[in-house]
């Protein structure tokens, strides 16, 4: 069964607005000096890299078929959620809103592109 266009074509801008929210946290902790403000430039960094890659990957090729790279994303997502709980961020700081508003948003493109995937499996 093949999918239709505008299923691929949501897939792969979900996957693009996917690369962005990866941007942003490898940026936000420079931007918001998170080494000055007691949150975690290093945890930022190392899941924005992974964002951006399993972006890339969903989005490279025939990959728009499987939904694994967006689950560990939204995986990834619910984590930005509870790190800043789980590492002790100052409550209110920019890196905790930060992470926050990215794990919402990385959770709710994880089940957009899950289902948009797996749509194309019902019978």
């Amino acid at each position: 069964m093949t999918m239709n266009m505008p299923q691929v074509a949501q897939i792969r801008a979900v996957s693009g607005v996917d690369i962005l929210a990866g941007l942003w946290l490898v940026a936000a902790p420079f931007i918001f000096n998170y080494a000055a403000n007691g949150g975690s430039r290093a945890n930022d960094v190392i899941v924005g890299i992974a964002v951006l890659l399993l972006a890339g990957i969903q989005m490279a090729g025939e990959n728009y078929r499987t939904s694994l790279p967006s689950w560990i994303s939204g995986i990834l997502g619910v984590w930005l959620i509870i790190a800043p709980f789980a590492m002790s961020f100052p409550s209110g700081s920019a890196a905790m809103w930060s992470d926050v508003i990215a794990g919402i948003v990385l959770v709710i493109l994880a089940a957009v592109n899950g289902m948009a995937v797996a749509s194309e499996y019902e019978v």
